[in-house]
């Protein structure tokens, strides 16, 4: 049923979902097209023209449906033999049929495939499931029943043909004008980047392992948990709807599992470093020019500059103009070196081993919005004196640095820099700001606790070798600082990284080996018994 005859019965939770790839184990629409249309190669290259906004994703997925000449009813047969459900989904919407969780469908595809589909696999109780999605119209004097006799209409004029986010707005505002009636949770689950603008409107959402969706989130703020199959959303919706698990709890977990993926990233990479082949990159202009420029979700122009074991920042001004510049997975130790870049909003640099940050950086991108420096190696809170100068930073993630286990950091980090609203993926409180400015005074007027604070920089140098080119035009030398290790030391560093509990483990081994030392254990020597 639609807004507003959904909420007659007062549901608990009301579950909006993607269809393709999410409830199914394949794309109905990217089958059709590899082995209707114009083919696997083509689409990817559609796909490709669209991340580099050569195209809309509307157009391109026209295109698509357009090459696919089959007569309509041959097409549904055809994906009714060859499209599979996940294992789990029948489960999941037989309860949710039991316990009065109306699920709601919000697709970038076609109702009539889709409504086939669900009744194909789930069965005719799928006729109950509301489908919010693309229409199919015959051709002008032709019929769908014939060949190219059929085609898109478009649910409305967003460039994904179909905003996700217009169906779940209505119940937001609804309960936003009536505080006294039982809300529902609202909850959804997806896996691509046409999901994220449903997600912004829903209370927490099921983000499929593996795709983008993750970053994103956990870039904007944007309660979710991940998920491999319906299992686990099944498992998950029951123990909110009974009352064992909180939201909160739910995102909280999302979290922490995306950080131990992390985790294994960086394990996976610093297994690298005790090998004997060089990995470190200049960022040259070359490597600029012929890296990924794309339109993302948040329709931001970005720059993917991601795991090259960059040293240092260089040579952006053949970058041009973009809106976000991500250097995540790389080797640079300082944020500097940027040219004028007022269109720049985005940066981010988690996984690096930045230390410090070049002091009039403001200046060269004032617009800056959102900081990502996860996991590196800020270790004071006066370090991060330079943020204060960026008059539009709202979100700033500084998880997993040294910095974070000073005392009173997040207090500090919200008193220098006001006008940040998420620090850590965790929304700043007006009772937060209040205690910082209890601690710390005014900027005009600071307490002796925040001249202490200002008082205490990390002293960092250069190591000739390891990483280095400044503003001054200075080239890197491009030589690799490496420890060189036996068999025996390789395989017993290995398993100290593979039997790490934690990042900060990771990074004091990963410290220890850059710095040409041998991690204790890991040496060439015979234990005592």
């Amino acid at each position: 049923m639609p807004y507003p005859q959904t909420l007659k019965d007062n549901p608990k939770i009301i579950f909006f979902t993607d269809f393709d790839g999410t409830i199914t184990l394949k794309d109905s629409n990217d089958w059709l097209t590899d082995n209707l249309g114009f083919g696997e190669k083509q689409r990817k290259q559609g796909n490709l023209d669209t991340l580099n906004n050569k195209v809309t994703f509307r157009d391109s997925f026209w295109e698509m449906m357009e090459s696919v000449k089959t007569p309509f009813p041959e097409c549904i047969r055809l994906l009714c033999e060859n499209i599979k459900l996940d294992p789990y989904f029948k489960d999941f919407y037989q309860w949710s049929r039991a316990n009065n969780v109306p699920v709601i469908v919000l697709s970038s595809g076609m109702t009539p495939i889709i409504r086939s589909l669900l009744v194909h696999l789930v069965g005719s109780d799928a006729n109950d499931i509301e489908i919010v999605s693309n229409e199919v119209v015959d051709k002008p004097g032709k019929t769908r029943d014939q060949e190219d006799g059929w085609q898109l209409k478009y649910h409305d004029d967003s460039g994904f043909g179909h905003d996700k986010s217009l169906t779940i707005r209505p119940y937001a505002k609804h309960f936003a004008t009536r505080p006294d009636e039982p809300r529902p949770t609202l909850l959804y689950a997806g896996d691509g980047v046409s999901d994220l603008s449903a997600a912004r409107e829903t209370d927490l959402l099921f983000a499929k392992k593996g795709h983008d969706l993750v970053t994103y989130c956990e870039r904007e703020g944007i309660p979710f948990t991940v998920f491999e199959d319906w299992q686990s959303i099944f498992a998950t919706t029951k123990d909110i709807f009974e009352g064992r698990r909180s939201i909160a709890s739910v995102a909280q977990e999302g979290v922490e599992k995306a950080q131990e993926n992390k985790q294994n990233i960086q394990t996976a990479n610093f297994l690298r470093l005790v090998s004997d082949v060089p990995v470190t990159m200049r960022l040259t202009a070359e490597l600029i020019q012929s890296s990924l420029s794309y339109l993302n979700p948040l329709k931001e122009r970005e720059l993917d500059l991601r795991g090259h074991k960059i040293p240092a920042i260089e040579n952006l001004g053949v970058a041009k103009d973009q809106d976000a510049i991500d250097f995540t997975d790389n080797d640079i130790t300082t944020i500097s070196n940027f040219p004028l870049s007022p269109r720049l909003r985005t940066l981010l640099l988690a996984r690096n081993r930045v230390n410090s940050i070049q002091a009039a950086l403001a200046s060269s991108i004032p617009n800056l919005t959102t900081l990502v420096l996860t996991s590196n190696n800020v270790a004071e809170l006066a370090d991060l004196d330079p943020l204060r100068h960026f008059t539009r930073l709202t979100h700033l993630s500084l998880l997993e640095n040294p910095v974070t286990r000073k005392e009173h950091y997040r207090n500090w980090m919200i008193w220098r820099c006001p006008t940040v609203r998420f620090l850590d993926y965790q929304k700043v409180k007006d009772v937060e700001r209040n205690k910082a400015t209890e601690l710390f005074g005014t900027v005009k007027e600071p307490s002796a606790l925040a001249s202490k604070i200002m008082g205490i920089k990390s002293r960092t140098f250069d190591i000739p070798g390891v990483s280095t080119s400044a503003s001054n035009g200075v080239q890197a030398s491009g030589k690799d600082y490496r420890v060189k290790l036996s068999e025996t030391e390789k395989k017993r560093v290995e398993a100290l990284i593979r039997n790490a509990k934690s990042l900060q483990e990771i990074t004091r081994l990963e410290k220890e080996i850059n710095e040409g030392r041998i991690p204790s254990g890991g040496g060439d020597v015979e234990m005592e018994d």
